[in-house]
């Protein structure tokens, strides 16, 4: 029990009885002397202490260790240390202070809350002025919490213990109101149990700062909270911190953990996610759930570095959304890092960075999930979903393959482009539920299969090109008039040839943008399986030379594979017209080539 001196002054609440001369000046200065003389009484009770030189034990809560010897215990004190030779300082009883000291020159401590004590900083929070890491360690349900405006301050290490026993209990760091990791490290432990990790835990508004978390593997399979974990409640952020997610290194255990919750939000954080190092290890995990968001954050999940062995992942479930976070996804030995969207979860404006790895979206058939923007080399599991890309209008390249499958095994998985940027797909893709542009571009790049796997593709606002092979039907165009184009080849510098397999058919507000370089006698050219120009399709055409072509040159604008002539014209391009550009002049003729083929050719 904290021991108080027997109070100097005591002040009735009572009206006093006041002489009718006394007048109200007299009234107010003698207040004002009280509340002079009751703040002193205050700063009596204030047991501000220095941890001594040569303390008799390592209690906290024993008097004796401390100038003046006085315990401090309480929301407006401080406790203080200097140069000692007893640097393990452990709490017999729960403590609260305004704020602890390290003083310029001071030992290294260990201040140690277990076990079921706790240690509350309530006010300033923590001062280190030695310039060394100062330790502070919890275990067996002791916990070091921070309320109020506290900061852990620079140079601070805290290390939350797991339990050892199915019967103990784990260490716990934990920020309420306000409070902050500032700049401090932490260490969250995992447990050889089942349960009772070492956790960092923030409440309310409270903020991991600049702090940096590490979060070791331990527990097993059987349990979601296995290894060390921090834990985001409330509207609490990760502020600029940084969070690495151990993978495990024993078979069957998980890896450590950064848990979302409740509003909270990963603001500006980085975050590592580690495989496993062992075969059956798993790896670290960044998880979201409720109505969190990963921010502005970025994440990187790393493969197993053994056959064997699972990646690290980013999941989000419930309706929690990936915002507008950067997504990286790196392969490895064993199973590659994942990125997994669950329930009602949104990808939000996210980048996602698919390196030699997988991103699953495991959702059930004909629901969809938002990104950003895609891109890497690694591989794209749809499963039987809609994947939507381009909301960040950024311009991407995916090497990857996009494909039906994942953990759900569903099929008819399919791929929608918006937003003003340019997402080029340069390899092979084998999704079967058809391909839907709704902005920007999509440049199709493969040489071999094709580009949009095997559905159709439906151009309804944006442009569709690139010199690669698509195998289903076509659509430009639906006439909503929004303004849907085919531009084939990769932009007006480089010219090309898109195959398509099926047929090609362009709505009544369509256009089809032809380039032709007549320095270089260069072309851009559509090949399909049967061609339907509806009435008011526009022809766009591009002059990027200038030269003069001589006379009998001709280019084919659209080969038709089918045995059928085209099927109508472009409004604004009849058959036989004539018209000219820099100086050549062209004549249209829809039954050019082997007969059925759209071709201009320079005449005199």
């Amino acid at each position: 029990m904290k021991k108080h001196h027997a109070p100097l002054l005591s002040i009735s609440l009572a009206a006093p009885f006041l002489p009718s001369r006394l007048t109200a000046p007299f009234l107010s200065a003698t207040l004002a002397m009280l509340l002079l003389l009751l703040s002193t009484v205050s700063s009596t009770f204030a047991d501000s202490a220095n941890w001594k030189m040569r303390p008799a034990t390592g209690d906290w809560n024993h008097a004796a260790n401390w100038t003046p010897p006085t315990i401090p215990n309480g929301p407006a004190e401080t406790a203080t240390f200097q140069s000692s030779n007893v640097t393990d300082v452990l709490l017999s009883a729960d403590t609260e202070v305004d704020g602890i000291v390290f003083g310029a020159g001071a030992s290294a401590f260990t201040i140690t809350a277990s076990p079921r004590f706790a240690l509350t900083i309530s006010g300033v929070g923590i001062t280190n002025n030695s310039g060394i890491p100062q330790n502070f360690v919890t275990g067996d349900f002791g916990t070091i919490a921070f309320t109020n405006s506290a900061t852990a301050g620079n140079l601070t290490m805290f290390t939350s213990n797991g339990s050892p026993t199915v019967r103990r209990a784990a260490g716990f760091t934990e920020f309420f109101d306000s409070s902050t990791a500032g700049n401090g490290t932490f260490i969250n432990n995992g447990t050889a149990v089942i349960r009772n990790p070492g956790s960092t835990r923030f409440f309310d508004s409270s903020t991991a700062g600049n702090g940096s978390f590490t979060n070791h593997a331990g527990g097993d399979r059987r349990r979601f909270f296995g290894g060390g974990n921090t834990i985001f409640g409330s509207n609490s952020t990760a502020g600029n911190g940084t969070f690495t997610n151990r993978g495990g290194a024993i078979s069957g255990v998980f890896g450590g953990l950064t848990a979302f919750f409740r509003g909270s939000t990963a603001e500006s954080g980085t975050f590592i996610n580690n495989g496993g190092t062992v075969s059956g290890a798993g790896g670290g995990r960044t998880s979201f759930g409720n109505t969190s968001s990963a921010g502005s954050g970025t994440f990187i999940n790393n493969g197993g570095t053994v056959s064997g062995a699972d990646g690290g992942e980013t999941i989000f479930n419930d309706h929690s959304t990936a915002d507008s976070a950067t997504l990286i996804a790196n392969g490895g030995a064993g199973a590659g890092g994942s990125i997994q969207f669950f329930s009602d979860s949104t990808g939000g404006t996210a980048s996602v960075d698919v390196r030699n790895n997988d991103i699953s979206e495991h959702f059930a058939a004909g629901e969809r999930v938002i990104v950003g923007s895609v891109e890497g080399d690694g591989n794209v599991f749809l499963g039987g979903i809609n994947l939507t890309v381009g909301s960040n209008d950024l311009s991407t390249l995916f090497s990857g393959v996009i494909r039906d499958g994942g953990t759900n095994h569903g099929t008819g998985g399919s791929l929608s482009k918006t937003g003003t940027g340019v997402l080029i797909l340069d390899h092979r893709n084998t999704y079967t539920g058809g391909t839907t542009i709704n902005g920007g571009k999509l440049v199709v790049n493969n040489k071999n299969g094709s580009g949009t796997g095997s559905g159709p593709v439906q151009v309804k606002r944006g442009r569709l090109g690139g010199r690669g092979t698509i195998a289903g039907d076509v659509t430009v165009g639906d006439g909503s008039g929004r303004g849907a184009a085919l531009s084939p080849g990769n932009n007006a510098v480089t010219r090309g040839t898109l195959t398509i397999q099926g047929t090609l058919t362009f709505n009544p507000d369509a256009a089809y943008n032809f380039w032709l370089n007549t320095s270089d006698v260069t072309a851009d050219e559509v090949i399909a399986l049967g061609i339907t120009i509806n009435s008011d399709a526009q022809f766009s055409f591009s002059d990027f030379g200038g030269s003069a072509l001589t006379p009998g040159t001709v280019f084919t604008v659209i080969s038709d594979t089918a045995a059928t002539p085209i099927a109508g014209t472009f409004s604004n391009l009849p058959d036989g017209a004539t018209f000219s550009s820099n100086g050549n002049t062209y004549q249209v003729n829809y039954e050019g080539g082997d007969g059925n083929d759209l071709t201009m050719t320079v005449v005199p």
